[in-house]
């Protein structure tokens, strides 16, 4: 017992530590969490926009030879399509995760619907 004592003290004890963070950082701790959070996915999506306007800033402030600004276009092409397919892909990640929950939803409604049938 008293393994499960001290795994519950270090427990509380995180949970505590995760109970003093400032509000805005609440999104670090699900990126550290097991599995994938929304946190994740806005973090990436953020990661993919500033990626699309470090390319675009660097090719519109910074004087290069046209051989590295060609690179850079290239660059800034795939980064674009990059940040199109991860949006595009997220959103229809959480739209299955959405339908998937709704049958669940209504799989477990369904028995409930059938047993009140047979009380009557």
């Amino acid at each position: 017992t008293s393994r499960t004592g001290k795994a519950s003290q270090g427990m509380a004890d995180a949970s505590a530590g995760q109970a003093e963070l400032p509000a805005g950082l609440g999104w670090v701790m699900s990126l550290l969490e097991p599995g994938t959070s929304p946190g994740v996915f806005n973090f990436f999506k953020m990661v993919t926009v500033l990626l699309v306007i470090t390319v675009a800033s660097m090719l519109a402030f910074l004087d290069v030879d046209a051989d590295v600004a060609i690179h850079l276009k290239i660059f800034l092409g795939l980064s674009v399509v990059l940040m199109c397919l991860t949006i595009w892909f997220f959103g229809e990640l959480q739209a299955a995760k959405n339908a998937e929950a709704a049958e669940d939803a209504a799989a477990a409604s369904a028995p409930k619907k059938k047993e009140s049938k047979k009380k009557k």
